[in-house]
């Protein structure tokens, strides 16, 4: 009797604490802040096992409500997929600059407390500092990537927004798990990339486009359309593409962002060239002087991957002088996975006051550096002020209407090491200067 009561002691112990981690895994996960408008905040996570409306508690108080949705995915080769449940919140009446706690879940099933302050005030200004990422995935080098920008999130000049310019997950669920890539093909993949990117999106927006990764539709799965998982699972602010969050913009301090999309139509009689002019037209530098555009395939690369690529240069030829007459400052692009930072350029030719680019595609992901010396094209061309092939994040810090530092942060060492800093100083009439900084 005593042996069946030890055994019967030990055995409700092994349940009680197999129910116990199970009640810890059916927490809330993924949970991602992005910007609504001026006073409202997306707030998403995704949950495995609750299946009512969802809640965020702000500030240990007001409730906001959210309805699941999910989503199926099949590829050509691997097994049916369906998402968790899937949650978007409005969080309104949220004033700029303030800080607020807050959990997702049900009364049952919540998360643990977040908190996060609202984006800076626009203002001409108004100081904001971005980092930005391109092409992340999710190896050990992404995983690096998103810790040093965590740390960026304190001390001096403390990080408040992300802004990633395609190729998240790099699920790639079309190809089915025997892609032969490292870490498979699969819609999961996606699950385990929220994850791994929460102790950053659950602390500031993350802002997200559209890369070629995303997109998800060739081979042709069998069922499922172009962008499924991408356009279920990110939100963007008001005003942008109708069908998803394809193209956007938003205002931070003072700074007009714009985010486009490379692999939809991008002609003079397409939505979003149209949308990009209307939008051009309605900024008000009294009121943001900066003027930055992210997208993924870029315009000016002189590394001989993803050279001269139809997204690359049939969108710059389509709308470079739409940016050139609005005289955006920067451009922001990934796709080729090694950095590069040009002098102003315009249609290839060294032009003062036009816009500068800025190629940050070598975030972490799975498909390594374009590394080697013979990548780059030689000689370098005299629009490309800096190369460089290591992974890391940028940081677009704006001081005021006339000064914001930009420098390159790679993951060689456990604190992120800087590269090629400079200022950016706006001229007299249009564009900014880079003045090399230590």
């Amino acid at each position: 009797k005593a042996t069946v009561s030890v055994l019967y002691w030990n055995l409700t112990k092994m349940m009680t604490a197999a129910l116990l981690s199970a009640l810890v895994l059916a927490a809330p996960e993924q949970v991602h802040l992005a910007h609504k408008n001026a006073n409202t905040m997306w707030v998403s996570w995704l949950d495995r096992q609750y299946f009512g409306n969802g809640n965020v508690q702000l500030d240990g108080k007001t409730v906001f409500y959210a309805l699941p949705t999910f989503y199926n995915y099949q590829s050509s080769t691997g097994s049916p997929y369906q998402s968790p449940n899937i949650y978007h919140a409005e969080v309104t009446g949220l004033a700029c600059g303030t800080k607020h706690s807050y959990r997702v879940g049900s009364d049952s099933n919540w998360s643990p407390y977040y908190n996060f302050t609202t984006l800076p005030c626009v203002g001409p200004n108004s100081p904001v500092s971005i980092a930005l990422i391109g092409d992340l995935g999710q190896t050990v080098n992404s995983s690096s990537t998103v810790d040093h920008i965590v740390t960026g999130m304190s001390g001096t000049d403390p990080l408040q927004m992300a802004w990633l310019v395609g190729d998240l997950s790099y699920a790639d669920a079309a190809y089915g798990p025997n892609c032969g890539r490292p870490g498979g093909c699969e819609p999961k993949r996606w699950d385990s990339w929220g994850n791994m990117v929460q102790k950053m999106t659950a602390k500031m927006p993350l802002m997200v486009g559209p890369g070629n990764h995303e997109q998800e539709d060739s081979p042709q799965p069998k069922v499922g359309v172009p962008y499924v998982a991408f356009k279920s699972r990110m939100k963007a602010p008001d005003g942008g593409s109708a069908d998803g969050p394809y193209w956007w913009s938003m205002e931070v301090g003072g700074v007009h962002m714009i985010t486009l999309n490379s692999y939809m139509a991008y002609d003079s009689s397409s939505v979003q060239y149209q949308w990009l002019e209307e939008d051009l037209k309605k900024v008000d530098r009294s009121k943001t002087p900066w003027l930055v555009v992210g997208l993924h395939a870029p315009w000016y690369n002189s590394n001989k991957h993803h050279h001269n690529e139809t997204e690359e240069w049939g969108m710059r030829t389509s709308m470079e002088p739409l940016l050139h007459q609005y005289a955006v400052d920067v451009l922001f692009c990934g796709h080729v996975h090694a950095y590069e930072r040009s002098h102003p350029v315009y249609n290839y030719v060294l032009t003062p006051g036009a816009m500068t680019e800025i190629n940050i595609g070598d975030g972490g992901n799975r498909e390594v550096l374009e590394a080697d010396p013979v990548d780059w094209r030689q000689p370098q061309p005299d629009w490309s002020a800096f190369r460089q092939n290591k992974f890391g994040h940028g940081r677009f810090q704006v001081y005021n209407s006339t000064h914001a530092r930009w420098s390159w942060h790679t993951i060689d060492t456990p604190e992120s090491t800087i590269s090629d800093p400079v200022m950016f100083v706006k001229n007299p009439t249009r564009g900014v200067t880079a003045h090399p900084q230590n």
